[in-house]
């Protein structure tokens, strides 16, 4: 709640309207939340002042001036982690007005490396005298086991500059590639899996599906954001799951 009283008055010629306000971050605000903001990088947020007719405004990013904005709304590519300082100074003829400030954290997260492995062994199989073939009824796939970590994110990578009061959350996806059925080499799509906090913590086995009819590698996804205690989330960053097939068993009359 901002609590305004307005005051005017003259100083060195300047006639001036005094907004005074009690509000817990200042008048800087991001889009509609108040400041601090946290954000992700490569996002573009939007932050502004109250505005008054007339004025002009001058923004800065840690003493920076940004050029080319002058009114009391600036939009920033935050492309850089780390924690800065946002500033904005009100100008009205010829008069400066308090310069008001807020900090922006800016943090990323670096995917786990590119993950690849070979479909498991076969089980079990058996030679159809009829069409002379032999049959692998299983699907071919490769389980990930809970407690694997190639994963996960680091939490350095993202963690390290969030103050303690805002902890976040990382939330990710595993969209699966369709894959020939081993019977009828009709394609199936397995359903994705999604879950919180690092995948290796997930609870159960995951079975990703390989190609045991054309023995093609098979690539499926992983997808990652994060969610601070604000609610803010973050860009999303996808990474490979590669499965790389087995080696095809072909009948021959010797």
């Amino acid at each position: 709640m901002i609590v305004q009283e307005y005051r005017k008055f003259m100083f060195n010629g300047c006639r001036y309207m005094i907004m005074l306000a009690i509000v817990l971050f200042g008048f800087l605000r991001a889009e509609a939340q108040d400041m601090p903001d946290y954000v992700y990088i490569g996002a573009t947020k939007q932050y502004h002042v109250n505005p008054v007719p007339g004025s002009t405004y001058t923004w800065w990013v840690d003493g920076v001036q940004q050029t080319g904005v002058t009114s009391n709304v600036i939009e920033i590519a935050w492309n850089t982690p780390g924690k800065f300082i946002l500033s904005v100074q009100e100008h009205s003829a010829g008069c400066d007005g308090p310069v008001q400030t807020g900090e922006v954290y800016v943090y990323q997260f670096t995917l786990p490396d590119p993950f690849a492995e070979c479909v498991e062994n076969i089980q079990n199989a058996y030679y159809n005298t009829v069409t002379e073939q032999i049959v692998i009824e299983q699907l071919d796939y490769y389980t990930f086991k809970p407690g694997d970590t190639r994963l996960d994110l680091s939490p350095s990578n993202f963690a390290d500059i969030i103050p303690t009061s805002c902890p976040v959350e990382i939330h990710w996806q595993i969209d699966f590639s369709p894959t020939p059925d081993p019977v009828t080499h009709n394609p199936v799509t397995k359903p994705s899996v999604s879950g919180t906090g690092q995948p290796s913590t997930y609870g159960s086995e995951i079975q990703f599906p390989g190609d045991g009819v054309d023995f093609n590698s098979v690539v499926h996804t992983i997808t990652y954001k994060i969610v601070d205690c604000n609610n803010n989330i973050s860009y999303t960053n996808t990474q490979k799951i590669t499965i790389k097939p087995r080696p095809n068993i072909i009948l021959k009359n010797l």
